[in-house]
């Protein structure tokens, strides 16, 4: 590897190997070493105003029992989060409002209901999640099995959020990776959350999703 001039050295005077973000992290300490102050403390803050940390798993359990009785507020406050936006709509056409291999099933299977929640949560540091959570009750636990394995199959299409305007993030969509779903004999629930602003990390959006999937339906 040729020789660069510019390649910063570590507090001991070895060269800091560069590329990527360990690189970043080095070169961080480096200047807080430099200007006496506290080099971890320097790097975490830079991590922390990036990222949502990940809440405790007591946090996340109780979370969802909140969530499991209906007390939403309740329940992003245990994730210390606070829902800013939030509108529900009943009885949607199951076919009209999805796509893929999804709408095809829902074409031979007509689902008996539809409800669906749209929320928008925010942390104190400014980094804000929208979430999606879909209701769809149908004929028979048979149909219901079936429904939620195809929605698990990722690229198999999806149950669609009636209007994501109420969410006011010009552009924004669901990309199915922050997903979960369960069955409840006829019923399946299909949450699913994305950040609108920050970067909270895929760890902590599942966690939302998790919550968020165990909400009784309105």
């Amino acid at each position: 590897m040729p020789f660069d001039p510019n390649q910063p050295r570590g507090p001991d005077g070895k060269w800091i190997k560069t590329g990527g973000v360990f690189a970043a992290a080095a070169l961080a300490t480096v200047v807080a070493a430099a200007s006496g102050g506290d080099a971890v403390t320097s790097v975490g803050d830079g991590l922390d105003a990036a990222t949502t940390k990940s809440v405790s798993d007591a946090d996340t359990a109780n979370s969802k029992k909140a969530a499991q009785k209906g007390d939403r507020a309740e329940a992003w406050r245990r994730l210390a989060l606070k829902e800013v936006r939030k509108k529900i709509e009943k009885g949607l056409h199951c076919a009209v409002q999805s796509y893929g291999q999804v709408q095809q099933f829902f074409l031979r299977h007509p689902c008996k209901k539809l409800d669906q929640l749209l929320f928008v949560v925010q942390a104190e540091n400014g980094n804000t999640i929208a979430g999606s959570v879909a209701w769809v009750k149908m004929p028979s636990a048979e149909s219901a099995a079936q429904l939620r394995s195809l929605e698990d199959t990722y690229g198999s299409g999806d149950v669609t959020p009636f209007g994501t305007e109420i969410l006011e993030a010009e552009g924004f969509r669901f990309t199915g990776k922050h997903y979960r779903s369960r069955l409840d004999g006829k019923l399946v629930v299909i949450a699913e959350t994305d950040p609108i602003n920050g970067r909270p990390s895929d760890t902590f959006l599942k966690q939302v999703a998790d919550v968020a999937d165990v909400l009784p339906p309105p």
